[in-house]
């Protein structure tokens, strides 16, 4: 397909058709009859196609066959191939002619080189152009036409000012438009020069006396914050409580010297290098599957003392019957887990069993973290299972 859409009129197809011998035409003279006329009354598009050698045979004399189906041509060949074939081959046709024009201008590649990088870059993801209405398609276009010009804009990724793009279009197109900006610049990077987008936690913090050591009015019991904002907050915890799931750390109660934060899944290593998180004993609480300890595992790498709570076998052997079915995932190799929580890690692993932490009665929850938390603070800051 990138070589159709590059040169359609060099595209080509020969397909031999293995014309019978004298002798398979005297074993089955009937058969073979039969095969020729089936390719004599072959429709016109096609039969034009069709390429005849006269065979002289000694014992049937003179017989005119068919050897090979070739055609040249992009189009002449879709047409062959039947009217959707062509509708498709025409439409992606001139989407892809339309992006070699748009981009032409700002684009560092020679024409030739042009082509063939945006022909690449379309036929990968042929059926995303073919589904997509003219509007969707135009955009994209454009889209990559003006990024290729404002390649460090800032702008956040709703702001970009194009006239049809709506605030989540996109969100929804991005790929397709990276597709042809890599395409059509020198560099292959797949950025689009927008700002990143903020990542947020939910920031509890639970000591009263941390909330009332901030000058001014105070700190918030809680708020949500920017991760780039973190290190600024002058917050100086003994120990941080990082839930996996938001809902979880909006629900904890006061306990001393203690921040919690919203750990937001595998984000969770931007979160530990924060360097007042990075000082002190993390007790980290994610749900009971296989992706919870692949996070603790990856938290582990990041942070020197990170203990696990309600990440054990007692834990979902007391909740079992809200447990919920998952797909099974291939076992993942680990190298900071406990040989316990590996062990529940692997099981889990195939049978695709997971307790959302969400689910584990909140009293019971409470007492755990308070004794996990009056263990970090009497110095017992050793990685495991709690």
């Amino acid at each position: 397909m990138p070589a159709w859409l590059d040169a359609p009129a060099e595209a080509e197809i020969s397909v031999p058709l293995r014309a019978p011998s004298a002798a398979a035409a005297l074993a089955d003279p009937a058969g073979v009859a039969d095969w020729i006329a089936r390719w004599q009354a072959v429709p016109e598009h096609l039969a034009e196609h069709v390429h005849w050698e006269t065979r002289r045979w000694a014992q049937l004399g003179t017989q005119r066959l068919p050897v090979r189906w070739s055609a040249r041509g992009a189009r002449t060949l879709c047409r062959c191939a039947g009217t959707s074939s062509l509708r498709e081959w025409e439409r992606l046709s001139a989407r892809y002619e339309t992006a070699v024009s748009a981009l032409a201008g700002a684009s560092p590649h020679g024409s030739e080189e042009l082509r063939r990088e945006i022909a690449g870059a379309v036929s990968r993801v042929r059926a995303q152009w073919l589904r997509i209405p003219d509007i969707d398609a135009e955009l994209a276009i454009r889209a990559a036409a003006w990024f290729l010009t404002h390649p460090d804009s800032g702008l956040r990724i709703r702001q970009v000012p194009l006239p049809g793009m709506h605030t989540k279009w996109l969100q929804q197109h991005r790929s397709l438009v990276g597709r042809l900006v890599v395409a059509a610049r020198a560099d292959t990077s797949p950025e689009l020069g927008l700002a990143p987008a903020p990542v947020f936690h939910d920031l509890l913090v639970l000591d009263p006396d941390l909330r009332r050591a901030r000058s001014g009015p105070g700190f918030p019991r809680a708020s949500r914050i920017d991760l780039a904002e973190l290190a600024g907050t002058g917050l100086a915890p003994r120990v941080v409580i990082i839930c996996e799931n938001s809902e979880t750390v909006q629900v904890l109660p006061d306990l001393p010297g203690t921040v919690a934060l919203s750990g937001a899944g595998y984000a969770v290593p931007e979160l530990l290098e924060v360097p007042w998180v990075q000082s002190v004993p993390v007790v980290y609480w994610g749900d009971i599957d296989a992706d919870g300890f692949r996070i603790l595992d990856r938290a582990r790498h990041h942070h020197p003392a990170v203990r696990s709570v309600l990440m054990d076998r007692a834990t979902i052997a007391s909740f079992r019957e809200l447990t919920v079915p998952a797909e099974a995932r291939p076992v993942v190799a680990t190298s900071r887990l406990t040989a316990q929580e590996q062990a529940l890690h692997d099981e889990l692993s195939q049978t695709g069993d997971r307790l959302e932490q969400e689910r584990i009665e909140l009293g019971v929850a409470v007492r755990v973290l308070r004794a996990a938390v009056d263990e970090a603070l009497g110095g017992g800051t050793e990685s495991g299972s709690g």
